[in-house]
């Protein structure tokens, strides 16, 4: 009997790992839709040490990605000319590849791009994460201060 409670503790420790690694990959889906998924929105700051480095000509990129694998964006949003602090909200809009959806756990970032064209930082690019990446996506206090310069 010691032997098949055993077992069964192990094959539930099992199927809870395969649940959190589901999760983590965002393969898994909530039994509530509003959690999880669809939107990500919260506010970017500049942190005070490079306010004075904001050009008028600068333009905010707020970047969406998974955790693991390619470092290529799920979604994006542009902000030209932003004034500081700046709000924004990713929907499933946002998302660049189709067929793609906000859900599961992501990395959000914010990069205040000099040269305006999306793409990985270049030098002199001033760059924000949010601090409690990886998130669930479906966030809506997901606050970046940007506070580094590439």
């Amino acid at each position: 009997m010691a032997g098949l409670s055993g077992r069964a503790v192990g094959m539930a420790g099992g199927i809870i790992a395969l649940a959190a690694l589901a999760t983590w990959l965002g393969l898994a889906h909530s039994c509530d839709p509003a959690q999880g998924s669809g939107v990500i929105a919260g506010q970017v700051t500049i942190a005070p040490s490079l306010a004075d480095q904001v050009r008028p000509t600068d333009v905010l990129f707020v970047i969406v990605r998974r955790p693991q694998g390619p470092p290529r964006p799920i979604a994006a949003k542009r902000i030209d000319s932003p004034k500081f602090p700046v709000s924004y909200e990713i929907t499933n809009a946002d998302v660049m590849v189709q067929g793609a959806e906000l859900r599961g756990m992501v990395d959000v970032v914010a990069r205040l791009d000099r040269d305006g064209q999306a793409g990985p930082a270049q030098p002199g690019d001033l760059e924000g994460k949010y601090a409690k990446n990886p998130t669930l996506a479906g966030g809506r206090d997901i606050d970046i201060v940007i506070d580094s310069v590439h």
